[in-house]
């Protein structure tokens, strides 16, 4: 019972905060670029992001005023993150699979750059500094960790794991536009907008919880180090995207293909061979926490001819 008023209590405050601020505000949002999805996000209207870190046990409130304070901080955070994989011996530098994820990465980013300067609007973008990491992580249970994330700002770490999945090159292109467009979209922000809304109704929040099986890629990395784990939930990476953003996330990151030249008909065949990788006993993380493979192979084979059409590939 004690479980179900707790239950209760968050569940109201959430509701109530989101409906609350949906109803005034969801009217003159922003629209997601490509989608022209309307976009809770305080930055919109020059509201400050607050989240809740800890210091010896109390709650300590950070505030991001604006998207340029918030990336600047991901970029600090992001470099201890690399500089702490380096110490491990787990951060993969100029090795084969290093340097293609970079470049992959690179290539997705300037056709984008391209993509707006040919229809002569402003990448919504061009200030993000990219940067892409490659990490050799285990999990607890001892296996390569599968997943891929990219912090707002555009700081961006794949883990070896899931590249026997992603296999090639164009598979490589999936997962690296789906990262991408997380960030495009700034989901990460959109995501702490609602963790930010439902903070300020209630600032008591555990210090103390175990990190999940999704976030034990990053927790075993940073060990003691929780401060920047804690920044790392914080700006929207490790905190479960919606379904909506996943799903335009995959459309997004589609176009970003298609843009920069990649076989698009790769995009569901990652999905085919996440499928197969979930049957094992322990699914990737990137899986986790996103739509069913089915539903996204699926739509994937649905927008292949739309995005093709819509968003050729950019002539050099």
């Amino acid at each position: 019972m004690a479980y179900l008023n707790h239950f209760s209590r968050r569940n109201f405050i959430y509701t109530a905060t989101c409906s609350i601020c949906g109803s005034l505000l969801l009217p003159s949002c922003a629209e997601v670029p490509l989608t022209n999805r309307k976009q809770f996000n305080f930055y919109s209207y020059n509201l400050p992001i607050i989240t809740i870190d800890s210091m010896f046990g109390f709650p300590i409130p950070k505030i991001y005023a604006n998207e340029k304070s918030l990336n600047n901080q991901c970029e600090k955070d992001y470099k201890k993150l690399i500089s702490k994989a380096r110490e491990k011996n787990i951060l993969m530098e100029n090795t084969k699979d290093s340097k293609l994820i970079k470049d992959i990465g690179i290539d997705i980013s300037q056709s984008i750059d391209k993509y707006y300067l040919n229809i002569n609007e402003t990448n919504p973008v061009k200030n993000f500094n990219w940067e892409f990491s490659l990490l050799d992580e285990k999990n607890r249970n001892g296996e390569l960790i599968k997943n891929a994330w990219c912090m707002p700002g555009g700081k961006v770490a794949f883990f070896t794991g899931i590249l026997p999945i992603a296999k090639n090159d164009d598979g490589i292109a999936s997962i690296m536009g789906h990262e991408i467009a997380h960030a495009f979209a700034r989901h990460g922000v959109e995501s702490l907008t609602r963790y930010s809304a439902i903070q300020l109704g209630t600032i008591a929040i555990s210090q103390n919880k175990k990190p999940s099986n999704i976030l034990n890629k990053t927790y075993n990395l940073l060990g003691s180090n929780r401060s920047i784990y804690n920044d790392i939930i914080n700006y929207g990476v490790l905190l479960p995207f919606s379904r909506t953003m996943e799903s335009e996330a995959d459309y997004m990151g589609l176009a970003f293909m298609s843009l920069s030249g990649f076989n698009t008909e790769e995009s569901y065949k990652i999905w085919e061979r996440m499928k197969v990788s979930e049957n094992s006993d322990y699914p990737p993380e990137f899986t986790t926490s996103h739509p069913s493979p089915d539903n996204r192979i699926k739509k994937l084979k649905e927008w292949i001819p739309i995005v093709k059409a819509q968003y050729p590939a950019i002539k050099t």
